[in-house]
């Protein structure tokens, strides 16, 4: 009787399925490996740190700025085929954007706050320029000279008493008042002095109407009113005789206080002549310039 011998393999790896086992004449071992994909845990760290995830040979960088502006961040995923890149964030500041940016003085309607009277002007409207300057042309001032928007008037100053006051609004001005003439009196004589004409001042009245010449020949003379800085005047008085002596002065004003003009004086009649002369020098027209202040 023969002995029957059975040969049992106990391999390692328990219930690995890539080991298998048969029983009879021949036995034959098998060995399986199983490897998994490896994931390292991120690394993290400062601004610029390059983490590795992913698959094989894939590479994310992630920028985080240290300056600029919050929340903007660059990332560039780079694998061994191609590369991607997207920058997400606010994009680079220029003028004209209507965003009053650093180095700006102002964008589009975006002022910052500012206006003509900030920059030392009285009023207006302050604008912007395609430069990102102030453009000051809307504003204005009292004194250049240019009647801007809310002045009565501009003469090129600030000075009060001129009829244009330090606001640039036109001052009340009444021209009633004694002038006196500038320079020598006006004189004439004629016919050994029954006409005397020596006048040093004129006297407005009724805001002009009426105007004497002072101190000799006192004739009241007639016009329409003026006004001063700026007004005109023409008026007219007379004496009638056999000597019609009509006496006119014209004129306008320089400034609230002065005018300039003509004084004229005209003879009609027979007795102008002064009796042929018999009475001294007969009496003809004559006109004098005349400035006078008050």
């Amino acid at each position: 009787m023969g002995w029957m011998v059975v040969l049992v393999l106990i391999g390692c790896g328990g219930d690995d399925p890539g080991a298998t086992t048969d029983s009879g004449t021949s036995t034959s071992t098998s060995t399986s490996t199983t490897t998994g994909e490896t994931t390292d845990p991120p690394t993290t760290g400062e601004p610029g740190t390059t983490t590795t995830t992913g698959e094989p040979g894939t590479t994310t960088t992630t920028t985080h700025p240290t300056t600029g502006e919050p929340g903007t961040t660059t990332t560039t995923t780079t694998t061994g085929v191609d590369s991607t890149s997207t920058t997400t964030g606010r994009p680079m500041t220029a003028c004209g954007d209507g965003i009053l940016d650093p180095g700006e003085l102002c964008d589009g309607d975006q002022l910052g706050g500012e206006s003509c009277e900030s920059q030392g002007f009285d009023g207006g409207e302050l604008g912007c320029l395609d430069s990102c300057e102030f453009d000051t042309q809307g504003c204005s001032a009292c004194g250049d000279g240019q009647v801007d928007a809310g002045e009565g008037c501009d003469d090129g100053n600030t000075n009060a008493g001129d009829g244009c006051d330090a606001e640039c609004q036109v001052e009340a001005c009444d021209p009633d008042g004694l002038y006196t003439v500038e320079g020598a009196p006006i004189s004439y004589t004629c016919c050994q002095g029954l006409v005397s004409v020596n006048i040093t001042a004129f006297t407005f009245s009724g805001d002009g109407a009426t105007i004497v010449s002072s101190p000799s020949n006192p004739v009241g003379m007639a016009g329409e009113p003026t006004m001063c800085p700026d007004g005109d005047f023409a008026n007219e008085g007379s004496l009638q005789g056999g000597c019609t002596e009509t006496y006119a002065l014209e004129g306008d004003f320089v400034d609230k206080d002065t005018w300039s003009g003509t004084y004229r004086l005209t003879f009609t009649g027979d007795q102008c002549s002064c009796f042929n002369g018999m009475l001294g020098a007969p009496c003809i027209d004559q006109m004098f310039p005349v400035t006078a202040t008050r």
